[in-house]
């Protein structure tokens, strides 16, 4: 195992602004950036013994893309697979490997298939989200992925705090 390999890894594509690009075009990215959480090498209690448990984020459009996403998700995985072992990390055990794709996003409940709210364009990722609050709602105050500072859960939760911190100091 390579000595870089954390907990939270973030691998930046080789086509930075080409992958928006692809992106905003409704296609998968050509040179894409992933995100790797390897909670196993902090927890062992996070993966069957002998095993280790990785989650891989690589963003995806959403399901207003002209996708086929049965034919897809599978080359999408096996692209992953290959890149995972490619830089290092250990080989899948691909009896374990589950792919949550739009559509699967979808049927749990996220609208156009993408728990993220907005797109995965630049203008959409974190400062550039829309604020708590809008002109046109006096009062209203906005929590969650759709707003700043973004998606996750500690995102979210800080949200939260904004928007309670903005509602304690007009009151």
């Amino acid at each position: 195992m390579p000595a870089w390999v954390s907990h939270h890894n973030v691998h930046f594509g080789t086509a930075w602004e080409e992958a928006f690009d692809d992106l905003d075009a409704g296609r998968t990215m050509g040179g894409p950036s992933r995100f790797v959480t390897f909670a196993s090498l902090s927890d062992p209690t996070a993966a069957p013994d002998g095993c280790h448990g990785l989650f891989v984020l690589e963003p995806v459009p959403n399901l207003d893309a002209d996708l086929d996403w049965n034919t897809a998700t599978p080359a999408l995985t096996e692209r992953m697979l290959g890149w995972l072992e490619s830089v290092g990390y250990p080989p899948a055990a691909t009896d374990l490997v589950q792919t949550v794709d739009p559509p699967q996003w979808r049927r749990r409940g996220a609208d156009r298939g993408t728990p993220f709210s907005l797109a995965h364009t630049f203008a959409q990722s974190g400062p550039f989200r829309p604020g708590p609050t809008d002109r046109r709602l006096p009062g209203v105050y906005f929590v969650g992925a759709g707003t700043r500072p973004g998606v996750g859960i500690p995102m979210v939760v800080i949200s939260g705090q904004i928007a309670a911190q903005r509602i304690r100091s007009t009151s």
